[in-house]
């Protein structure tokens, strides 16, 4: 990951698309606001999607707090096999 403060660089817009190619890059103005640009793949575009689907978020939320187990015999049961 690479800072870039764009308060003291000259450059480009096409060239932080091409550092961004290479490694996620942090571009800070000289407010100290930070902004991330960084190449998006299928995968990345579907996690980022869900991180901002807030019923998405609740459902793992809810899932993770669950404890409740089941045995391999007894999964096997439920689902006919």
């Amino acid at each position: 990951m690479k800072t870039i403060d764009l308060a003291q660089s000259n450059l480009t817009v096409v060239e932080l698309i091409e550092l961004a190619e290479q490694d996620t890059v942090i571009l800070r103005k000289s407010d100290g606001t930070e902004f991330v640009l960084s190449a998006v793949d299928d995968f990345a575009a579907e996690v980022e999607a869900l991180r901002q689907n807030q019923e998405f978020m609740e459902f793992l939320a809810h899932r993770s707090g669950s404890t409740k187990q089941l045995s391999l015999l007894e999964a096997r049961k439920r689902l006919g096999i």
